[in-house]
């Protein structure tokens, strides 16, 4: 399989080019503005870490084209001063959220999240993050976080802490040297690990930062991420030679002193008619894993002692998609959108014995996803379908399959406004899973069920029944693995 598996995947990623490039095909049609927005429905944790499943509509494109996730327009001269939100549900979760504009000199916000979380017996995870933003100056806006973290299973605690600032400056200019975009976050973190009585405890500066540099007319972007003692570096060109074909282009390498990877940056848009769409890109990534990230994604997992470095040189994408702005039509969109991608260094549970206990590794993964969504609109309800082919490898070995991916995956979501009270609905289905053991899984039917009803002016319920039919994810080791629940929650927006 390893001989073959490359030669597949380029044979199917060409056939689908080949097959969806026919602008012919479709008809002429404008893209309509006036679409209401979803309402969230209320979301239980994921069962296990995952990536989050891409838009056919592709992060690159202004908002004024994004169908599905277009935020509602304020009415001129209005802002937000206060904003508050509490839920909390059967599956002992209970989440607070508040955040405001204090009538501050050089404090233009000030933010507050806090989060219990008691999924089992001698099973918790705690969080507290406070944010607020310092503006003395307009090139000198910085975003402040602390963050306190702590969980705890039957014979693993842990506990994390960390003080992150970010700031993005526009551009400085030092004799014929121009930077631009430069970007930096820099973060202190200290985290402790106690398994089994043997205690450890960790420090480490956390460095991101990006800039465009141009110097005689050569213009070049450059990244370096640190993260303890992982050092990576990133430098690529602006290629001029096809600015014509693909103003993008950009070509260099990157580098965690462990491999040395060749980067080619590229988007290209196509308009294909009055709605309709093609788009063609590689964007690679090139990132650290901070303490307060691994600990929100895996709050119950042991860290490994040594970080590394995130690349992702190949991450190869072609969407396209027709929309329609006629209010009688059945559809609003249709869309595809396919990825191949191959990462170094990725996060990934394990499990070493029959504890149950997770320990985390990063490996390098191999993956190729196809997939298609439609929108449609009858009798009042709007229909968002999405169906999704996911072939996921670890590169060991024998290249398995990554455990618990779907090879299949359906998403639909409904939603139907009945004058203020809206009604949700969302079902989710995987076919094809593996386990950590490479055992096969029953498949996955999740239907949850929502509403949300604004209360008074600027105040909000949204109520959800997660998981109606209390089908099992399945998760690493001894993971939480929750099922039914019922949540509610309450918003509170005034505007002036």
């Amino acid at each position: 399989m390893r001989k073959n598996l490359a030669t597949v995947l380029t044979a199917l990623f060409l056939v689908c080019v080949t097959l969806s490039a026919q602008p012919q095909a479709l008809p002429s049609v404008e893209i309509g503005s006036d679409v209401a927005v979803k309402a969230p429905l209320v979301k239980k944790p994921l069962p296990y870490p995952g990536e989050t499943p891409t838009d056919s509509i592709p992060p690159m494109i202004p908002p004024v084209f994004s169908l599905k996730h277009r935020p509602s327009a304020l009415p001129q001269g209005t802002v937000r001063p206060l904003r508050l939100e509490l839920s909390t549900g059967t599956d002992f979760e209970t989440k607070f959220a508040a955040s405001c504009y204090p009538s501050l000199m050089f404090i233009p916000l000030l933010r507050l999240d806090a989060d219990l979380w008691v999924p089992g017996t001698n099973v918790s995870r705690s969080t507290l993050n406070a944010s607020l933003q310092t503006d003395f100056d307009p090139e000198l806006r910085f975003n402040h976080l602390f963050s306190w973290q702590k969980a705890k299973t039957r014979c693993f605690a842990t506990g994390a802490f960390s003080y992150s600032i970010a700031n993005l400056y526009s551009e400085i200019a030092i004799h014929d040297i121009y930077f631009s975009n430069l970007k930096t976050d820099l973060s202190l973190e200290e985290v402790e690990q106690n398994l089994a009585g043997a205690s450890q405890a960790d420090f480490a500066i956390g460095i991101r930062h990006s800039h465009d540099l141009e110097l005689h007319k050569l213009k070049f972007t450059n990244r370096l991420v640190l993260q303890d003692t992982a050092f990576g570096l990133s430098v690529q060109y602006h290629a001029p030679w096809l600015e014509e074909h693909l103003p993008e282009l950009k070509l260099g390498l990157m580098t965690d002193f462990i491999h040395v990877l060749p980067v080619i940056d590229l988007h290209r848009r196509f308009l294909l008619g009055r709605g309709k769409y093609l788009e063609l890109s590689n964007r690679s990534e090139f990132q650290n894993l901070t303490f307060q990230r691994l600990r929100e994604l895996y709050p119950w997992t042991v860290l490994p002692e040594r970080e590394r470095v995130v690349m992702t040189p190949l991450n190869l994408s072609l969407s396209g998609w027709q929309a329609f702005n006629d209010e009688d039509a059945l559809f609003r969109l249709l869309g595809f959108r396919q990825n191949l991608r191959f990462s170094y260094n990725q996060p990934q549970l394990y499990v070493r014995d029959v504890s149950g206990q997770t320990w985390l590794r990063q490996t390098d993964i191999l993956s190729y996803r196809l997939g298609a969504e439609a929108s449609m609109q009858f009798w009042g309800w709007i229909i968002d379908q999405d169906l999704n082919l996911n072939l996921e490898y670890l590169q060991d070995e024998r290249w398995r399959r990554r455990p618990f991916s779907p090879i299949f995956n359906a998403l639909t979501e409904a939603r139907h406004n009945l004058g203020e009270l809206e009604l949700l609905a969302q079902l989710d289905q995987q076919y094809w899973r593996r386990d950590e053991f490479d055992q096969p899984l029953s498949a996955v039917f999740d239907l949850s069920l929502g509403l949300s009803l604004p209360l008074r002016s600027g105040l909000s319920l949204t109520a959800g029944l997660n998981n109606v039919f209390n089908s099992k994810h399945g998760n690493f080791g001894d993971l939480p693995n929750p099922g039914r629940s019922l949540h509610v929650s309450f918003s509170y927006l005034p505007l002036r």
